[in-house]
């Protein structure tokens, strides 16, 4: 019923600033394919299943940019996502994430807050659910160079492991630089976060790293889109002392590299086929909660 709510209210929002929109642009896009996983898991509840297996993807969002003045704009989006595995269905995920960005915009700076919200589902039960708000500030150093910072603060809520519901506050910075008359685009960007949950042993300080290429060209008078990414983080938990025996739970400090990749082929101005891989290596103090991820996927993507 919250989440509901969530979405109602973004609704009205959406329809009011639409009424005093003099400019709107909407797009919408669906994604259907077979995706394979060497390692499920439900890492926000350190579930590692240790198994692989395969399974199909689905997905769809809409988005609409809405000009109130040449410098105010307003774009609310929704997107879905489902994974449903062949056997080991316990594992099937369902992902509802909702956006509201505003942000006014003037001699190539934008300031603008921006509300996101999700509600995550594994096997058709409500496990997570998101809200976060970020005030953020880009700006355009040169030409080819643009800069975004954003504060952040978050509130996560578990279904049945209220423990580790946590208030988080976050801090990112963004550079990103554009070359090749805009084709080619790369990434660096660095991350710190706070979060304190109901259980002091799930409170945690991070700091992480983020850098990426992107890069549309053609090839046989074909359009093709491809990009190669690398994300860190390093989480660094409080440490519990036990009273009753005056010494220090197991460590649950970890660490996460992740390498993704995706090839996006369009077959029609509107229609592509979608690459995409990704390797994670998932290091923790808990040997259980230390494994290694390997996930591929290949789609069909329509854009309208």
């Amino acid at each position: 019923m919250r989440t509901i709510n969530k979405l109602i209210t973004l609704s009205a929002l959406t329809t009011s600033i639409q009424v005093f929109a003099t400019d709107a642009t909407f797009h919408a896009d669906a994604q259907i394919g077979l995706t394979t996983n060497s390692d499920l898991a439900i890492k926000e509840l350190d579930d590692i299943s240790s198994q692989s297996d395969t399974g199909s993807i689905l997905k769809a969002g809409v988005s609409a940019e809405l000009h109130a003045t040449d410098n105010l704009k307003f774009t609310p989006s929704y997107r879905y996502e489902q994974t449903n595995y062949h056997q080991l269905d316990q594992y099937d995920l369902a992902l509802h994430q909702y956006s509201l960005d505003s942000s006014y915009s003037l001699s190539g700076t934008d300031v603008g807050i921006r509300y996101d919200g999700a509600l995550a589902k594994v096997a058709k039960e409500t496990f997570l659910t998101l809200d976060q708000v970020s005030l953020y500030v880009g700006h355009y150093v040169n030409p080819t160079t643009y800069l975004r910072t954003a504060l952040r603060a978050s509130d996560k809520q578990f279904a049945t492991q209220s423990m580790r519901d946590a208030k988080g506050l976050g801090l990112d910075s963004n550079l990103y630089y554009f070359i090749n008359q805009g084709k080619t685009m790369l990434l660096l960007g660095a991350s710190l976060d706070r979060e304190n949950a109901d259980s002091e042993q799930f409170n945690f300080k991070s700091w992480g790293l983020n850098t990426g290429i992107t890069h549309r060209f053609k090839a046989f008078d074909i359009s093709n889109k491809a990009g190669l990414s690398w994300r860190y983080q390093d989480k660094n938990y409080q440490e519990v002392i036990n009273q009753s025996l005056t010494q220090s739970e197991p460590s649950r400090d970890e660490s996460r590299s992740v390498v993704s990749a995706f090839w996006q082929l369009s077959v029609f101005d509107s229609l592509q086929i979608v690459t995409e891989a990704e390797y994670g290596d998932y290091q923790s103090k808990l040997a259980a909660n230390t494994y290694t991820q390997s996930i591929a996927s290949l789609s069909l993507k329509a854009s309208f």
